[in-house]
């Protein structure tokens, strides 16, 4: 089946089984961000955003993802987005090993992109999901409250002051 879709800014034919997954999809086009893990949606390691939503991408058919947008962590780490994240989680000292990383960025970026500043019970919700022991909760947490930090410096926001 002939899929028209966009991968990293790129539009593309796909010519795949509408049922394969879209995690073995986007391996057989080389982007090795995308990680096999439980193949179940419950680990996070194959998370990449489409259509700008955090999704499993073993649990997607590549048959529904006609005229979509897929971005992976390829792309994603060129934008000023990433950066504000990376940022936050190098000033928590987080070391991810590298499964995970497109779950937590994916996470945070959308976190992040909803709210102004994550309530406690949000940042409690999105670090509870995240089922890699790489990074311990607390850490994870500060994490994103740097990065939050950081993208209110970049967009020139005062500290402390509610939007």
């Amino acid at each position: 089946m002939k899929i028209p879709v966009t991968i990293n800014g790129k539009k593309i034919i796909l010519d795949e089984n509408p049922d394969e997954k879209l995690l073995f999809v986007l391996r057989k086009q080389k982007l090795i961000s995308v990680k096999t893990g439980c193949e179940a949606g419950k680990c996070g390691f194959c998370t990449v955003l489409l259509n700008d939503k955090p999704v499993s991408s073993c649990l997607i058919p590549v048959g529904i993802v006609k005229d979509c947008t897929i971005e992976t962590l390829e792309s994603f780490s060129k934008t000023k987005e990433y950066k504000d994240i990376e940022t936050g989680f190098f000033k928590a000292g987080m070391n991810l090993c590298g499964y995970c990383n497109s779950f937590k960025y994916f996470s945070v970026y959308r976190l992040l992109k909803d709210n102004y500043r994550p309530t406690k019970s949000q940042l409690i919700e999105l670090t509870t999901e995240d089922k890699c022991a790489c990074t311990e909760q607390g850490v994870f947490m500060n994490g994103i409250l740097y990065a939050t930090a950081a993208r209110h410096e970049r967009e020139g926001r005062k500290k402390n002051v509610k939007i």
